[in-house]
Formats: C-alpha cells, sequence, structure tokens
C-alpha cells in the first residue's frame, strides 16, 4: 500500500470524527492539501456531511421550526446531540436522525409533523406518517391572553380533561396544565 493510499484512508476513516487540522497533523500535510483531495475524490471539502448527522440548523430547516427550539429540546428535554469540530474551528450541534426519531415519539406533544415533509429524514419510522396526517392547530410560545386564561379556568372548572382542553384553546395539553398551575400559584401569592 503506498504512502498516498494509506492517507487517503486515514483521512475517510477520520473525515467528520476529527478536525481536519488534526488530521492534517497526523498525516504531516497542509489543510489545503485535504480539502483539495477531499474536492477530488468526493467533490466537496463539506466535513460535515461526514458525519451521517444532521446540526441542528439543518435539522430546525427540515422541520420548518427555529434553530433556538432545537436547542432547547437538547438543552431542556434530552434530545441526543453532540458537538464537534470537523473542519477547522466552528463546532457544529450534531443529531443523528435516529435519536431524533426516537426522542420525537417520546416527544410528540413538543413537535409539530404537519409541516415536516415525508421522508425528508431517513429512515423514517412508520408512526411518521400517521401523525402527519393529524392537523395541529396548536400554538407554541405563544402568548396567553386574559380571555384565554379565564375560558382555561373556566374549562378546569368544568371537568375537562388537559388534552380536551387544548383542543379547544388550539394549544398542547402540557402548555395548558402548566399555565393552569402558574395561574392557580399567582392567585395563592396574591392571597398571601
Amino acid at each position: 500500500m503506498n504512502s498516498t493510499t494509506h492517507q487517503w484512508d486515514y483521512i475517510q476513516n477520520h473525515i467528520g470524527q476529527k478536525s481536519l487540522k488534526s488530521i492534517a497533523d497526523k498525516l504531516e500535510m497542509p489543510v489545503r492539501t485535504i480539502q483539495i483531495m477531499l474536492i477530488r475524490k468526493n467533490g466537496t471539502s463539506n466535513t460535515k456531511i461526514h458525519t451521517g448527522m444532521l446540526t441542528a440548523g439543518e435539522l430546525a430547516k427540515i422541520l420548518k421550526i427555529d434553530r433556538n427550539t432545537i436547542i432547547g429540546w437538547i438543552s431542556r428535554h434530552s434530545l441526543k446531540a453532540s458537538k464537534k469540530v470537523t473542519n477547522s474551528k466552528k463546532k457544529y450541534t450534531f443529531i443523528k436522525i435516529e435519536d431524533f426519531w426516537d426522542w420525537c415519539y417520546e416527544h410528540l406533544e413538543k413537535v409539530d409533523l404537519s409541516q415536516y415533509e415525508a421522508k425528508s429524514l431517513l429512515p423514517e419510522p412508520s408512526w411518521v406518517a400517521r401523525e402527519m396526517k393529524e392537523s395541529k392547530k396548536v400554538s407554541n410560545y405563544k402568548k396567553w391572553t386574559t380571555k384565554e386564561e379565564i375560558k382555561l379556568k373556566y374549562l378546569v372548572g368544568m371537568g375537562y380533561s388537559w388534552q380536551k382542553i387544548g383542543e379547544i384553546l388550539e394549544r398542547k395539553p402540557g402548555a395548558v396544565e402548566k399555565k393552569y398551575s402558574r395561574i392557580k400559584e399567582q392567585e395563592i401569592s396574591f392571597r398571601e
């Protein structure tokens, strides 16, 4: 095996896992040489695509939501992700597609798949098609009006479930329950 073949094998085995600088240092080559090799052999020097994962920004674009929502899912709702440098210095937040779907199934109340375009994230579980069909008119992170708060208290008083109240107010059941708890806490602290 010649030196160039050995170098290319090393690059292929470590691209997307290590930064180009780390690979270049190990092979005692300039970073630019590795980038040129990648372009010649793969047609691109984009190192992110070699991870087999999506960045938080790419996932957000596919789901048609803000990138910060994805970051919130990672930091507050345990969506698995990893940060790594794949090219020079910039760290990217990467998410495995399988990890996203596993997390999504457990957190369906947080994700609106009605905007998702089928087969955009492969492999796609069979339950996704069913969820996409359910047209969700759910408001995420929308400010509550006084009228909605009054209606919420009335519906709770009438004995409706969080699910039913969520449907009526076009909000997620978990958000409805949290809002009601906050209203109750405010009423108690106001009386004290």
